[in-house]
This record gives C-alpha cells, sequence and structure tokens, in this order.
C-alpha cells in the first residue's frame, strides 16, 4: 500500500525558524518582536495521560508512564515557525485574521500531540510482541550504546522523546526502515536549504560557468524525483566543517568550497543564534550533535508516527471483489446520470480533469467521439510569420481568405524542425540534464545524432529515482556539439524539413517497438486531398478543412485497450513514450507538455484553430477516418505551422465501461486500469476511515488533555487589530 498524507491538517514542522523565516510568505515580522526568553516560553500542553482510559481498568492501563516521555510542550517559537510555513495560506487564500489563523494553526499542533501520545498508546497494547514489557530494555540498551559520547547522552536526557518515538517506529528496534527514512528526510531537508543558501555565495565569487543554451526549456515532471521508499543511512549533513565525501549520498553544488559552504552554514547558525534557538558556547562542527537538532528532529519523528499508525490501522482494509465491483457500477451510473445520453458540456469539463484518482468511465451517446492528442507543433520562423501577417485573415471575405491560405503554403515549405533541448545541457552540473551514453544504449540517425541522452538518474539508478512517465528516453540530442575540453561551447540542431522529421518521427516509433530493419510500424502516406496552389474548396462560404492535412498514418498497434494506458509492457504505451518524447524535444506548443494524455479532442468545443480541429476529429472519428483511433497520426498546418497529432486516447460512443469491467483480478498489475482504479478507491476508503478515526481521538482526548496559555501568544493574535 503506498503511503498517503493522513490527518492533512496536523501539519509537520519544517525546520522551525531558521529556515521558515528565509520562505516567510508573510510581511509581518514575528519574531524579531519577541524576544529570545519570549520564544521559549510553553503556549500549550498536551497529556491526554489523565483521561479514564489510561487508569488502571482503562484500555490504556500502565501506559501512561511511557507516554510522558514524548513531548508535549508547544514552545511560542514552534508556533511562531509554522505560522511563517504556512499561514499565508490563511491569510492570503482564505481572507483569514491572525486571530483566526493563530487559532487554527494552534489547533493543528496541539491535535498532533494528541495523536501521537494515542498512537504510542495504542502500539502498547495493540502492537503484540513487539512492544509487550520492552521499552525500559530498548531505551536502558540505547543509552548504553552511546554511554562513550557525552554529548550525544546529554543530547538524549534532554530529548528524552527521540528515543521513545524510535522505539514505536523501529518496533523495538527490530525493523528500523521507517526511522532511518526519517532521519534521512530531515538530512536532507537541511543540505537542501544549506545548498539554496550556498548557490548565493558561489554566484557572488564567479566560480560556474553556467553559460545558457538555448531557450529555457521544460523538463517532463519527476527529473530527479527520489523514490518513496529510498533512504541512505550513511548520508550526512555537510556544513563545510566536515568532508563532503564523507556524507555518503550527498552531492554539493558543481563550484562549491569548503569556505562557501562554511559561509552558508555560518549563516544559518547566526539565524539560530538570533532567535534563541542556539544555546550559548554550544560546539556546532557536528550539527547532528546541537540541541536545535533534536528538537527538529523529535518533531519529524512525531509526524512519522502518525503516519505510520495511520497506514498500520488501514493496511487491513480490506477491499472484496463484490465490494470494488458495486462501488464502480455506481460510478457508471452517476456518470450516466452526469453526463446523460447526448453530449454534453459536463463530459468534456470531465475528461479534461481525468487522473490517476478520476476517472470518466461512462461517455454519452450519440454526438461525435471525444479522445486526447499530442501536439507537436513545428514553427514558421519569425520572419515567414511577419512575412504571412502581410496576407490578412477574413471570416467574410474569401478571396482574401484564399490568398492568405495561399501564402502561407508556400511559407510551410520553408519551415523546419530542429531539436530545442540545447537549454537541458550546462557546464554547471547542478543545472546539466545531459549524460554521454554508450553507443548500443540508444536511437540513432544514421550517425547524425549526437550521443547525448537526458536525464540519467530516472534512467539508470532505478533504486533511487523514479523512471519518468510516458517518456522512452531514448533519443539523443539531434545536432552537433561544440566542446573545449570538457566544457560545452555550442549547439547546431539539426535541420529537418516536414517530411524529414516525419520520417524521423516513424523511425523512432519503430524503434521503440522493437522493429527489424524491414519492419515498419508506423506507416503513413501523404494526404491526397492535400492543397498548396490557392484551389481552396468553398461549400456554402466554408473551408473544406482536410484540403489544410498534409499527412496521415497509423501505428500499427496490437494492445491498444484503454484498461491498459498506462501499462509499460503495452506497445501502445512504449509508442506513446516516443511520441512524447518527440514533442519535447521539438514542439514549440509547450501548453500540451506533462499533460495527462494530451489535448482533449471534443465535438462541442470550438477553442483550437478550425485546420487543427478538423484535423483533431478526422484522428478519432471513425465517421470521418475508418482508421481513427489510437496510434493514427495527422499532420495539418495552421497559422502556427505544422502539427503533428498523435491520438492517444478515445472514447467510444455510449460506452458504459470505458475500460472494461473492473477486473478484480489485475488489481495489483501496475499501470492497468483496474490497479489505478482499486488504489484510488482504497486510499479514499483508508482515507475516510482514518477520519473518523482522527474525529474520535481528538474528541475524546482535546477538552481534558490540551491546555492553551492564551496570554503568552495574544500579542501574536492581535496583530491588525
Amino acid at each position: 500500500m503506498k503511503k498517503r498524507n493522513t490527518f492533512k491538517k496536523v501539519a509537520a514542522m519544517t525546520l522551525c525558524v531558521a529556515f521558515a523565516i528565509g520562505g516567510a510568505a508573510c510581511d509581518v515580522s514575528l519574531v524579531a518582536t519577541d524576544s529570545t526568553e519570549d520564544l521559549k516560553r510553553i503556549v500549550a500542553t498536551v497529556d491526554i495521560t489523565g483521561d479514564d482510559s489510561f487508569k488502571s481498568d482503562g484500555e490504556f492501563a500502565n501506559c501512561a508512564s511511557i507516554v510522558k516521555n514524548l513531548n508535549g510542550n508547544v514552545l511560542k517559537r514552534d508556533l511562531v515557525a509554522y505560522f511563517l510555513s504556512a499561514g499565508s495560506t490563511y491569510i492570503n487564500d482564505y481572507g483569514w485574521s491572525y486571530r483566526q489563523t493563530f487559532t487554527q494553526l494552534m489547533e493543528d499542533l496541539t491535535s498532533r500531540k494528541i495523536v501521537v501520545q494515542y498512537a504510542a498508546a495504542y502500539y502498547l497494547t495493540e502492537g503484540g510482541d513487539a512492544f509487550n514489557n520492552t521499552f525500559d530494555a530498548y531505551i536502558a540498551a540505547e543509552k548504553a550504546a552511546i554511554k562513550e559520547d557525552a554529548k550525544l547522552t546529554k543530547l538524549i536526557e534532554a530529548h528524552p522523546e527521540v528515543l521513545t518515538l524510535k522505539y514505536f517506529l523501529t518496533e523495538n528496534g527490530t525493523d528500523n526502515t521507517d526511522y532511518d527514512k526519517t532521519v534521512y528526510s530531515l538530512k536532507k531537508l537541511i543540505n537542501d536549504s544549506l545548498d539554496s543558501a550556498e548557490a548565493t555565495y558561489i554566484e557572488e565569487a564567479d566560480l560556474v560557468d553556467d553559460e545558457t543554451f538555448g531557450v529555457a526549456r521544460t523538463t517532463p515532471t519527476g527529473v530527479g524525483t527520489e523514490t518513496e521508499d529510498y533512504y541512505d543511512t550513511n548520508y550526512e549533513i555537510y556544513t563545510g566543517q566536515n568532508a563532503a565525501d564523507s556524507c555518503g549520498s550527498y552531492e554539493r553544488l558543481d563550484g562549491s568550497t569548503q569556505l562557501t559552504r562554511r559561509k552558508a552554514y555560518n549563516d544559518f547558525l547566526s539565524n539560530l543564534s538570533r532567535n534563541g534557538l542556539l544555546k550559548e558556547k554550544e560546539d556546532t562542527s557536528d550539527f547532528t550533535k546541537i540541541d536545535y537538532y533534536y528538537v527538529d528532529l523529535a518533531s519529524q519523528l512525531e509526524q512519522a508516527l502518525i503516519s505510520k499508525f495511520a497506514d498500520d490501522l488501514t493496511e487491513s482494509t480490506q477491499l472484496d471483489k463484490d465490494y470494488v465491483e458495486e462501488k464502480y457500477a455506481e460510478l457508471i451510473g452517476s456518470q450516466k446520470l452526469s453526463y446523460g445520453e447526448k453530449n454534453s458540456t459536463a463530459f468534456e469539463t470531465a475528461i479534461g480533469n481525468v487522473s490517476d484518482d478520476s476517472f470518466v468511465v461512462y461517455s454519452p451517446k450519440d454526438g461525435g467521439r471525444f479522445g486526447f492528442v499530442y501536439n507537436i507543433l513545428i514553427p514558421f520562423s519569425a520572419t515567414a510569420t511577419q512575412e504571412l501577417s502581410l496576407y490578412p485573415t477574413s471570416d467574410t471575405d474569401t478571396a482574401v481568405q484564399k490568398l492568405h491560405f495561399t501564402k502561407r503554403a508556400e511559407l510551410l515549405n520553408s519551415v523546419e524542425a530542429k531539436d530545442l533541448r540545447a537549454a537541458w545541457f550546462s557546464n554547471n552540473d547542478d543545472n546539466n540534464y545531459s549524460y554521454k551514453a554508450a553507443t548500443n544504449a540508444k536511437f540513432y540517425k544514421n550517425g547524425k545524432a549526437s550521443d547525448y541522452l537526458f536525464f540519467e538518474d530516472n534512467f539508470t539508478n532505478s533504486e533511487r529515482y523514479e523512471e519518468l512517465s510516458q517518456y522512452l528516453g531514448q533519443y539523443p540530442y539531434n545536432g552537433t556539439i561544440e566542446k573545449d575540453g570538457d566544457k560545452f561551447v555550442s549547439f547546431k540542431p539539426n535541420k529537418m524539413d516536414i517530411d524529414g522529421f516525419i520520417t524521423e518521427m516513424e523511425e523512432y516509433i519503430d524503434y521503440a517497438l522493437g522493429a527489424g530493419e524491414s519492419e515498419d510500424k508506423a506507416v503513413g502516406n501523404p494526404y491526397t486531398g492535400y492543397v498548396d496552389n490557392g484551389n481552396y474548396s468553398l461549400t456554402k462560404g466554408k473551408f473544406d478543412y482536410s484540403q489544410f492535412m498534409y499527412y496521415t498514418g497509423q501505428v500499427s498497434l496490437t494492445q491498444t485497450a484503454k484498461k491498459d494506458f498506462f501499462n509499460k509492457d503495452t506497445d501502445a504505451y512504449k509508442a506513446l513514450s516516443a511520441v512524447n518524447e518527440l514533442m519535447f524535444a521539438y514542439s514549440t506548443d509547450t501548453g500540451c507538455l506533462n499533460t495527462y494524455m494530451g489535448y482533449v479532442v471534443s465535438p462541442l468545443s470550438d477553442t483550437y484553430v478550425k485546420e487543427f480541429a478538423y484535423a483533431a476529429q478526422y484522428a478519432v472519428d471513425k465517421t470521418l477516418n475508418p482508421n481513427a483511433g489510437v496510434g493514427q497520426y495527422v499532420v495539418c498546418a495552421t497559422d502556427y505551422g505544422w502539427h503533428i497529432l498523435y491520438v492517444s486516447f478515445v472514447y467510444e460512443n455510449g460506452a458504459e465501461n470505458v475500460y472494461g469491467a473492473f477486473n478484480y483480478e489485475e488489481k495489483d498489475v501496475e499501470g492497468t486500469f483496474s490497479n489505478l482504479y482499486f488504489e484510488s478507491l482504497k486510499s479514499a476508503t483508508a482515507d475516510e476511515d482514518m477520519n473518523i478515526v482522527q474525529t474520535n481521538i481528538l474528541g475524546q482526548y482535546k477538552k481534558s488533555g490540551v491546555k492553551l496559555y492564551k496570554s503568552r501568544y495574544e500579542d501574536l493574535m492581535s496583530i491588525g487589530e
């Protein structure tokens, strides 16, 4: 089961004041007006052990002493830090006053403490042998392991909640995964923040050659994203007082030196000191051995325990076949009522919002077909655009419009496709997405292309990084690269006319599908109705927009079932991934990048220019084109240039099971519709269950277990009054 964001309103504390101040979205200075001692004041205490459930005959009898080891104090600096990181959402987005905002923030902070304490009591009574009378022995063993380190021993004595939380996260030390992930996440957050601060010093020192090559280019969603389960137990915080090479998988910034890192670290320490978060004369050579680190470690461990508690409670959530199929039938029924028997704008809106957890499983009858297309736009040059503008367009004067179309057809001959990914190269390693790959590891086009690919981490280190979705990742930069030693100097893309690009696309699709040298999977032909000589047909004053289609083709796919749209093992997914990658490489239409399935094609909408709209309908609607459907591609012309449309998905008229009936046997097959639907339903069901659990816990313990000292933060609530 995937980890979920449970207890969303019970927010995890970020790195308190030191980092929150730098990213504060509010204009009000809170910390500067508070004295150091004032920030240390307790503004709330949480202790649920006074409830009857902790008495000798209660369900949590004998748990109180251990639960009391968990820090139930909320300090004023915690409230201020939380405001700086989250308060702007309430004020700017909801229009709340400061009083309303701080009231809610205190509600969040105390609620988290309640849930943490309850989770500990729950594990002590329901956790089985792992938590059966082992607490004292575990704590004693942990303390014994560090007894030779006086500094660490002192910190543990000052923050007993750390070992208590670790006890529950590791199930008495038998499984350190959750604890190690939490520590890794905290250290990474600190390093990321120090990296941001250090970058300013590197820039000032002009140590980095970060020349920009080409126009900034959107990258695929997920680039550099670590997998949910990755962590590194050797990962350490790099302060400049230690060696970066000793920090595990941490990679320092390009141009970083120990001097620039120490400057960033000193700034951070100064910020801590100014806000009373660094003890006088505290040894800061090892950040993991200062008091502030343990404050934040405890905060992160609290949130980890809440997540563990929520997941453990809902892990046993069983959705049997009958229940899931019933819910699926209910979804079909409700959508049938919503969209009616005919097309509706409601349906068009709905498919525009489909996602991994928002499904459209019914399509209306009688009214054309809906679908999705990817759009690769190969544009006119600035000069051609200017020249075309001299030929006006007209909705009423067909003669004027014909002249415009005729000139456009002439200028289309000069349109050239070129690889736009030069911006993904950089001499600064931190901004460089390229890497030189083995010659047998990717697609080559007659030796023309370079041997540079992109996003190495995502494709070669699956243990740490997520694989990019719908992105094949084997199309190298198509052009020549000039280097001076190890430095990139310039990039010259190979230019192709529209015929050359179509050939390139078809060959890359063939490559993606593993076609042999004499085998063609993507096959097309020039469209016989294309007109480029001005002889455009008119019917009742309207142009025949089929005459602007230049080329049509079809990818021969054996696996086009809609239920397998995201199944990476299907040929439809591989072909789609190849086209998507080419879109990132060549298209100047950035609106289609990183969309779920592409642009919505609708017989209702007039959003698109008429030539594009006709070609898109031709590609998805079998009443216009018997070959229409997934894998169909059409090339058409508009005033923007050449459009290459590729059909990714089509809704059939009146389908009551768009993806086919839910198949319970495929619920664990990743990428299938049944898997996506099952996981979405399971997550939603678990969230509903957890909301009930949360409500019950807070309802039982909040009144007796929480004490607020409002006078100590009244100055914050009264801001603006």
